[in-house]
């Protein structure tokens, strides 16, 4: 059932309890004048009779204006609101101060009278609007200076943060720091573990190992990954414990030496740079780090001997004079004062 079946429903009952009623009256009536005709003259029965005919007609009548009544106050109970006084024909709902909202909204933004108000009810809202009881709306240049005025505020905040000083008296600071995509966390080991194995393997460079580690994310999200990891302290542990491993035997230059040769043959145009590096790398190797082990000539003069027996160096001599050191004399401040007095 619709709700305006509800209604005529209801204000069917309530027209049919009120001639119920109206007919109990009636028939009240009837049996009170009924009572007193028995002992009074036919004149008198007759003006009773007038007289119940008028209290039938009267009855009649409350029972109409009552049965009004009720339909002009149905809508009202039907609907279960109040409506407002200044559109009392459009049955509006009531919003606050008898107003409705269309009402209220013309006070707050245009602090004015709707135009559409009616005429009885203009005066009460011009005093309703003089009495400040409706709270203006802000303007735009109140909005902007509670925008700067907090603005303001957070910045004073922030300052205070910044001044905050511990036990050792150093200030705090204040880091922001930003937030990684979903799904990637630092505080799991194994992803801390497999990011910390992709930057060995890129030479600590972050941002290629945030590629390697995640391909999935965007640019944006890949340097977000990498700065977060450059100061992470769990990562930073993983690629010491990492590189750790990767020492200076026989494998690890083999494998080395394969990453070499891998960029050197490389074949795609985006990885010149590298090919460039790895074959500059591998030409310092393989050709300038190549030393020539050549033995030295052995040199044969004839007649040395003969020489220096000539000039006295015998054996004997030339073995006193090196195990005998030669004195150095003593040279004072005052020998070179008297040399340079000399010049």
């Amino acid at each position: 059932m619709s709700t305006r079946e509800k209604y005529m429903a209801r204000l069917a009952e309530v027209e049919r309890e009120d001639q119920e009623k109206a007919a109990r009256k009636a028939k009240r009536a009837q049996k009170i004048a009924e009572t007193t005709s028995s002992a009074s003259s036919p004149v008198q029965l007759s003006g009773q009779r007038s007289s119940t005919e008028s209290l039938d007609h009267s009855v009649r009548d409350s029972a109409v204006s009552a049965t009004e009544s009720v339909v002009s106050v149905a809508p009202k109970a039907a609907t279960g609101r109040k409506s407002c006084l200044c559109h009392p024909g459009e049955n509006r709902p009531h919003d606050s101060y008898s107003c409705c909202k269309q009402q209220i909204d013309s006070i707050r933004w245009t602090g004015r009278v709707a135009a559409d108000t009616d005429e009885d009810d203009v005066a009460r809202v011009q005093a309703l609007i003089d009495s400040g009881k409706v709270k203006r709306a802000a303007t735009k240049a109140e909005l902007l200076q509670r925008k700067e005025a907090r603005g303001t505020a957070e910045r004073g905040r922030a300052s205070v943060l910044k001044e905050v000083v511990n036990a050792s008296n150093k200030p705090v600071p204040v880091v922001t720091k930003p937030e990684l995509p979903e799904g990637v966390t630092f505080f799991d080991p194994n992803q801390a573990h497999h990011f910390a194995k992709c930057a060995v393997l890129r030479g600590l460079n972050f941002q290629l190992a945030a590629r390697d580690a995640y391909p999935l994310l965007t640019p944006f999200e890949a340097s977000v990954v990498a700065s977060v990891a450059e100061k992470d302290q769990n990562v930073r542990a993983q690629i010491e414990i990492e590189a750790s491993q990767r020492g200076l035997g026989e494998s690890d230059k083999a494998v080395y030496v394969s990453l070499l040769w891998k960029h050197a043959l490389s074949t795609q145009p985006q990885n010149f740079q590298d090919r460039g590096n790895a074959m500059r790398i591998l030409s310092k190797v393989f050709i300038e780090g190549q030393q020539q082990q050549q033995a030295p000539a052995h040199l044969v003069i004839d007649g040395i001997s003969e020489g220096l027996n000539a000039m006295g160096l015998t054996p004997e001599v030339l073995a006193s004079v090196q195990n005998n050191t030669v004195p150095v004399p003593d040279i004072s401040e005052d020998d070179l004062a008297e040399e340079d007095s000399n010049d």
